[in-house]
């Protein structure tokens, strides 16, 4: 079934791109002199601009973007890439803190949109209102480089591991926080607005779990001190500058954003969750082992809230704002990322999570729920 979506979305693509209506071998185009004219186009029962110049169809390309579920990037070589997500889903039937990360020894930051690896060698994130260092993605090319120096062995690896380690103890302030440099509005504020010097419950989860394994591998105490510390926004209260809710009340919750209005993304969370065990283990702190437990609690009883039958939502603004407020399903990149998130969580906790991976996973393969 997920072979049939991918053949027919990506026909449909390339129909648009191409026009369908050409017989001729493909080759290296000529220079047109046939004028370009408006030709609105009907997608998906949704009409989008289109030009044509003479037997070609041409669409934007944020149109295929944005409903075919594509993800455009520009690489490090400049080139434009259009992709339907296609790989498949890696799932994690051993975690070992000590070793690769989830599936990170084969992430390449580089090639993720809007990143460049700056003079420094941290990762700079360039969006529309400017350039900055943002922890979320340095936190993570540092597990990209922790996870292929154990697997390979390799110690250019190393160095860039060590490079975002030593840049995280110099950034990390008096609160144990990668403070975000720039004001933020999730969804178009629909929670609400944060603003510059805001912590992110995953750059918190995965920073202190890079640091610990770096501590593990290195043998650097200072490394582990400062695991130790990005733990503390993970304990404070969002109202009190940290990145902890308490879900319904009564259970912890990191925010991967703190917004106003509780947001709970749930990758996030699934990250910082991870992360929190990994200290636990590799410190042997008892704090960071309580926290998991209580996270695990946590996740018991919201994973039900982000399952649609067909795909999962991306957070749950649905439930915590207002009953108007439509769920917001997760790209399949993002579902595919929960799947392999759950697994992890599912190898470390013995099976806790086998029977919703499995569901979860079937989604994939257009396996939804039967109705009434």
């Amino acid at each position: 079934m997920l072979l049939l979506r991918k053949f027919l979305i990506h026909g449909i693509a390339l129909c648009l791109l191409a026009g369908c209506t050409s017989a001729e071998p493909a080759g290296p185009r000529k220079p047109s002199s046939v004028a370009a004219a408006q030709a609105p186009v009907s997608l998906l029962h949704e009409t989008v601009p289109g030009l044509r110049v003479g037997d070609e169809l041409y669409v934007p390309l944020d149109a295929l973007e944005k409903r075919l579920g594509l993800s455009v990037s520009t690489g490090a070589d400049g080139i434009v890439r259009a992709e339907y997500f296609e790989d498949e889903t890696p799932l994690i039937t051993k975690h070992d803190p000590r070793g690769p990360w989830l599936h990170f020894a084969t992430v390449d930051v580089t090639t993720w949109r809007r990143i460049a690896i700056g003079s420094d060698g941290i990762p700079m994130s360039t969006y529309d209102f400017g350039t900055f260092q943002y922890p979320v993605e340095v936190v993570q090319y540092g597990m990209e480089n922790y996870s292929k120096w154990v697997v390979t062995g390799d110690q250019k690896y190393r160095a860039k591991a060590e490079t975002v380690a030593r840049w995280l103890l110099e950034h990390q302030d008096a609160k144990g926080g990668w403070p975000v440099p720039f004001d933020y509005s999730y969804r178009e504020g629909l929670a609400g607005e944060l603003r510059a010097g805001w912590y992110s419950g995953m750059a918190q989860g995965i920073g202190a779990a890079f640091l610990a394994k770096m501590r593990d591998k290195t043998g650097e105490s200072r490394y582990g001190a400062a695991a130790l510390r990005a733990l503390v926004p993970l304990r404070t209260k969002v109202e009190q500058g940290g990145v902890l809710r308490r879900f319904e009340g009564r259970l912890d919750w990191y925010e991967e954003y703190p917004t106003p209005t509780a947001t709970h993304v749930l990758n996030g969370y699934l990250f910082a969750l991870i992360g929190v065990h990994d200290v636990g283990e590799l410190l042997g702190d008892a704090t960071a082992k309580e926290m998991f437990q209580r996270g695990l609690r946590t996740l018991d009883r919201v994973l039900p809230l982000y399952d649609l039958s067909y795909r999962t939502t991306y957070d749950l603004l649905h439930y915590t704002r207002t009953p108007a407020t439509a769920p917001n399903p997760a790209r399949w990149s993002y579902h595919s990322l929960h799947v392999t998130q759950l697994s992890a969580l599912d190898a470390i906790t013995g099976g806790r999570y086998s029977a919703i991976e499995k569901r979860w996973l079937g989604y994939l393969d257009g396996k939804a729920l039967p109705g009434n």
